[in-house]
């Protein structure tokens, strides 16, 4: 049965050196980008990256935010039994499209904004003179600050991807990733145990009663779970919407601030303190998480002696971050491989 792969990832990430990689399996190449260039041609722009931006952002205005993946989604259609590549998805409409194609997966490529800052001014793509700072601008527009939803919003489309590579490190690196996913999609391989533990700490999710977002905590050592949570009141207190709704909502209080205020016990929490309820020993241990620890299960983690987190979706607590850039005992990893949706 024919793949089709879509690609998604901000600029300086690496996807084309993953499309060169599946061409050179025999994939055949669309880029949505090209279709945005070709609208430019039509317009007489020319295509410089603000003209493009600015052209895509009219097509999915004009015709839907998922044009361009309907359009490619048409051309891979006119060869079903091809392998496809879509190079260059930048809104979540988009790969809603390419999802009605059948056995269709989204890769995304990504890494830290300082390395992608670094090699975008490396490459100079186009003799443009850059600096820092409007490369910045750049990618901060790319991830959808300040966009309308029909804009560019690289930062949703890579909530929804189906495995995530982080291309932070030499292109062997970057090859062994690559083949880790076609092998893991093709069934050869056997997940990694940051797969597996991050899978288990969505299946807990399930169990969350927050009425926010369902997360879950796995803690693991030498391949082993020790304990797990997930985020909810207390035991034998009433869950939230049991008692009228989420107190935070009542009280507009946004994401990332004032933890105390809440009936809920977070997923991290509740991995901890199992381990002490049952005399488990976690100290030296691994801690996954959907969601990247808040300040208070910050400072939990570190005190319990948890050598590394790998978590998984992002969480705005300055506090937190800032705590955690202060200290050297604690490893925090961002997941990739196989996504859980």
């Amino acid at each position: 049965m024919a793949k089709y792969i879509g690609l998604t990832g901000y600029m300086g990430s690496g996807k084309g050196e993953i499309s060169k990689r599946l061409e050179a399996r025999g994939f055949k190449y669309i880029s949505l980008s090209d279709m945005v260039r070709e609208e430019a041609t039509i317009r007489g722009l020319e295509h410089t990256r603000e003209n493009l931006q600015q052209v895509g952002n009219s097509l999915r205005s004009e015709h839907g935010a998922g044009v361009l993946g309907l359009k490619a989604r048409e051309k891979v259609a006119s060869n079903p039994d091809e392998n496809w590549v879509i190079d260059g998805i930048r809104n979540p409409a988009c790969i809603e499209e390419l999802r009605e194609l059948p056995n269709f997966k989204v890769l995304g490529v990504t890494a830290n904004s300082d390395l992608l800052v670094n090699r975008i001014l490396e490459r100079r793509r186009g003799g443009l003179d850059l600096d820092r700072d409007t490369v910045m601008q750049k990618l901060e527009k790319e991830k959808g600050v300040g966009e309308p939803p029909e804009g560019q919003q690289v930062k949703k489309c890579l909530d929804q991807v189906d495995h995530l590579i982080l291309n932070e490190g030499s292109l062997e690196d970057l090859d062994q990733k690559f083949e880790h996913f076609i092998e893991l999609w093709e069934g050869n391989v056997r997940p990694t145990f940051d797969e597996i533990f991050m899978e288990i700490s969505y299946t807990w999710a399930k169990r969350a009663t927050c009425l926010r977002r369902g997360v879950g905590a796995v803690i693991a050592k030498d391949g082993q779970q020790l304990t797990a949570g997930y985020n909810g009141a207390p035991r034998g207190v009433p869950h939230c919407a049991e008692v009228g709704g989420c107190l935070r909502e009542k009280m507009g209080i946004p994401s990332g601030k004032c933890h105390e205020i809440c009936r809920g016990t977070h997923a991290e929490q509740n991995a901890i303190t199992q381990a002490a309820k049952f005399g488990i020993n976690i100290e030296g241990s691994t801690l996954y998480c959907n969601t990247f620890p808040c300040v208070i299960c910050t400072k939990m983690i570190l005190n319990a002696g948890i050598k590394k987190v790998v978590y998984d979706s992002d969480y705005n607590d300055p506090l937190s971050k800032e705590i955690l850039g202060q200290q050297t005992n604690l490893e925090i990893v961002r997941y990739e491989g196989k996504k859980f949706r």
